[in-house]
């Protein structure tokens, strides 16, 4: 009879990625501070990184974050094409791309925050963060600003 191997659902699997791990608040803050294109990658290498059994699920979160933008934004403008939203309605109705973003985020975090919390407790050592986060909030927003990227991809990235 074959032994079988206990192993529990949320038990991060090894990587030699590891060493580059980081809390995911990190990349939270950079989506909130640098836009999404640069948090939602960071996150995608952080599933890797702490080797998250969840990681399929982040990369559907970040796909439907990065691919539901620019149909939000195709549905809202046909929408004022059509007259069904005007003037404040369509301005307000444009915050359902940010809080689709916002809310992928958030909700890859959470998937990860369980797994980097059981990596860590057993001897992970995740590096810091902050220096990333700040010279993608500085430099990372600062070169969206300086080039023109066409509006979809924008939509995507920021």
């Amino acid at each position: 009879m074959a032994a079988s191997v206990y192993r529990l659902p949320d038990e991060p699997l090894p990587s030699g990625l590891s060493r580059y791990a980081v809390d995911p608040v990190w990349p939270l803050l950079s989506v909130m501070l640098a836009g999404s294109g640069f948090g939602l990658l960071w996150f995608g290498f952080n599933s890797l990184a702490i080797g998250s059994p969840t990681r399929r699920r982040e990369w559907l979160c970040i796909g439907l974050s990065a691919l539901g933008s620019p149909l939000l934004l195709f549905a809202l403008l046909l929408c004022e094409q059509n007259g069904w939203l005007q003037g404040a309605q369509l301005r307000y109705a444009f915050l359902s791309i940010l809080l689709l973003k916002l809310g992928m985020a958030y909700a890859v975090y959470l998937m990860q925050q369980r797994c980097f919390e059981i990596w860590e407790y057993y001897g992970g050592q995740p590096r810091n963060g902050l220096p990333l986060t700040i010279l993608l909030a500085v430099v990372g927003r600062g070169a969206f600003g300086a080039v023109q990227l066409p509006a979809l991809l924008s939509v995507i990235l920021q």
